[in-house]
C-alpha cells in the first residue's frame, strides 16, 4: 500500500508547483479529478493549463511528465450519473477515461451511482447503473483498470444496495472507492462501521481516507444521515475512526493499492496551516501502514 492525496487537497501554495507539494509532503501518488469534458478542475489549475486528458496525446503527454517527476496517479475520479438524460454520453466518458487510465499507468477509475434524476426511486438507480456499467466493462474487456463504486451519499451507502449491485453484474473488474468515513455519515454506529469495511474491503479498488469526529455519545448511537458532518468532519488524527486499524483491515483482505487522503474538513483552516494538517494526514498513515 501507498499514500496518495485528492489532486483537489493538495495546497499548493503561491509560486509552488504540485509537484514541490507532493515532494514536500512526503507523497508520491495523486488521484485526478476528471470532468466530462476531459479537464481536469484542480490538476489543471496547479499546473497551469486546464488539461485535456481524455485525449490520449494528452494523457501521453502528462504520464511523462508525471514520471519524470516521480508521481504515479492512484485512481482517475469520476462522478458519473448513468441516470442522467444522456447515459450513453455517461458511459463513453467512463470508457475513454478507462483508456486515459491505462496511458497515466493508473490501476483505478472511481465512478459513481448518484444521480441529479430526483424522480427516479433508488431502484431504478441501480438498475440503470447496473446496464450502463455493464456496457462499459464490455467496451473495456481485457483491460487491467479496475472501478470503484463510492460508498457515498443516500444510495450507495446502503450494504444492501452495494451487495445487490455486485450481485448483478457478477465481474471482478467492479469494485469500491472504499471510503473510511461515509459509512459512519451515512449514521453507522463505530462498531457496524469496522464490521462493514471487514465486508466491503475485499472489494477495494481504491480508497478515500477520512475520518469524523462526533461527540463520546454519538459514536455507538446510529444517527441521522450527515449529521453535522460540516462541523464534525476533522484530520485523520482528530476523529473517532481508527485509522490503523482500518489499514490492517484492507491489509488482510488482500488490498495493495492505495491510501488516499481526503480531508473535507481542510476548508475549515486558514491557506498556511493546510500543508501542515495533510502532513499529520500522511504521518497517521504511514503510523498505520508501519503497525500492519
Amino acid at each position: 500500500m501507498k499514500i496518495s492525496v485528492r489532486d483537489e487537497m493538495a495546497p499548493v501554495a503561491a509560486g509552488k508547483s504540485v509537484f514541490e507539494t507532493l515532494r514536500q509532503l512526503e507523497i508520491a501518488a495523486i488521484e485526478i479529478d476528471i470532468r466530462l469534458d476531459g479537464s481536469m478542475p484542480h490538476l489543471g489549475q496547479k499546473l497551469g493549463k486546464s488539461g485535456a486528458i481524455l485525449n490520449e496525446s494528452a494523457a501521453t503527454e502528462l504520464g511523462r511528465r508525471l514520471k519524470d517527476e516521480g508521481i504515479s496517479v492512484s485512481a482517475l475520479l469520476l462522478g458519473t450519473d448513468f441516470s442522467s438524460e444522456d447515459p450513453d454520453q455517461q458511459v463513453e466518458w467512463a470508457v475513454r477515461s478507462t483508456r486515459a487510465a491505462e496511458i497515466l499507468g493508473a490501476p483505478a477509475v472511481r465512478i459513481d451511482t448518484a444521480t441529479k434524476n430526483q424522480t427516479f426511486s433508488h431502484e431504478q438507480v441501480r438498475e440503470n447503473f447496473i446496464r450502463r456499467i455493464g456496457q462499459v466493462l464490455q467496451r473495456t474487456s481485457g483491460s487491467p483498470v479496475g472501478y470503484g463504486i463510492e460508498n457515498h451519499g443516500h444510495i450507495s451507502n446502503n450494504p444492501q444496495f452495494l451487495d445487490g449491485v455486485f450481485a448483478a453484474v457478477g465481474d471482478a473488474r467492479l469494485g469500491m472507492t472504499l471510503d473510511t468515513g461515509n459509512f459512519y455519515w451515512y449514521g453507522m454506529p463505530l462498531q457496524d462501521l469496522y464490521r462493514t469495511l471487514e465486508h466491503f474491503a475485499p472489494r477495494a479498488k481504491h480508497t478515500h481516507i477520512k475520518n469524523i469526529n462526533y461527540p463520546a455519545e454519538m459514536v455507538e448511537q446510529r444517527r441521522p444521515v450527515g449529521y453535522e458532518y460540516g462541523k464534525y468532519c476533522c484530520p485523520l488524527d482528530e476523529g473517532n475512526i481508527d485509522i490503523g486499524r482500518v489499514v490492517k483491515i484492507l491489509k488482510k483482505a488482500g488490498y495493495q493499492a492505495d491510501l488516499c487522503i481526503e480531508n473535507e474538513a481542510l476548508g475549515k483552516y486558514a491557506e498556511d496551516q493546510r500543508m501542515g494538517i495533510i502532513q499529520r494526514d500522511a504521518a497517521v498513515l504511514k503510523r498505520g501502514l508501519t503497525a500492519a
